[in-house]
């Protein structure tokens, strides 16, 4: 039976170095040369594992970071492969990781020929941000607000991709029309968006403009150091 472990033993944990160990042996791949890493994850429940008759066979490793997620690590056995095992283990380990108040998870993509695969289970490439030299990836947790072509309410976020002193020239490259729930202060849905924190954005509320500024000065941002915008909540004006 296929099953997944959001706290593994130290069998399971065996197991995964057993099937590190002899791949590294054959073929000079996969995470072994990692494996620091491993037991650090274990040791501070970290570590999810998907197991087959209690035997594991796949592994994530993550981090948890507020509202956020990172992946740090994740690998099939060998012969496990491309039975499906994987895309279980993460949709299975989103989904406790979502019940923990994760919002959003990211990663990157190494070795980069596994990209496709991250797509498939609903993971996108990052839009380009100051040295983003990896393939960086990412995926709400939860439904999002999608940004606009055209704007409705006069209620909106605007989010340019360049900072300040550059966006004077070019429309905001995204737009979100805000709807409230009864208190009108909670978004029907959050916002989610992966940005830099130097490029601009301007908070529209009741039709009343307030100042353009960069990301990392706008107060709604709920992560202080993070790559995404998140909002989930405004002080509309009434």
């Amino acid at each position: 039976m296929i099953k997944l472990i959001s706290n593994p033993t130290e069998e399971h944990l065996a197991d995964i170095e057993s099937w590190l160990v002899e791949e590294w042996n054959k073929t000079q791949n996969g995470f072994y040369s990692d494996w620091s890493m491993i037991p650090n994850a274990f040791k501070e429940n970290r570590l999810s594992v998907i197991t087959d008759n209690d035997y594991a066979i796949g592994f994530v490793v993550y981090r948890i970071s507020e509202f956020e997620v990172d992946i740090d690590i994740t690998e099939i056995k060998p012969t496990e492969r491309n039975r499906g095992v994987a895309r279980q283990l993460i949709n299975e380990t989103l989904n406790f990781l979502k019940l923990k108040g994760v919002l959003v998870a990211r990663l990157f993509c190494q070795p980069t020929n596994s990209e496709p695969f991250w797509k498939k289970i609903g993971f996108n490439n990052f839009p380009q941000i100051i040295d983003n030299k990896q393939i960086h990836m990412f995926k709400p947790l939860i439904e999002t607000l999608r940004p606009t072509e055209k704007i409705e309410t006069n209620s909106t976020i605007r989010l340019w991709n360049c900072p300040p002193h550059q966006a004077d020239r070019i429309s905001a490259k995204w737009a979100w029309d805000l709807n409230f729930k009864e208190d009108n202060e909670t978004l029907v849905k959050p916002i989610i968006s992966p940005v830099s924190r130097e490029w601009q954005v301007q908070l529209i509320i009741n039709g009343e403009e307030s100042k353009p500024v960069r990301v990392k000065n706008l107060q709604i941002n709920l992560n202080d150091d993070s790559e995404f915008m998140i909002v989930r909540n405004v002080t509309a004006k009434k």
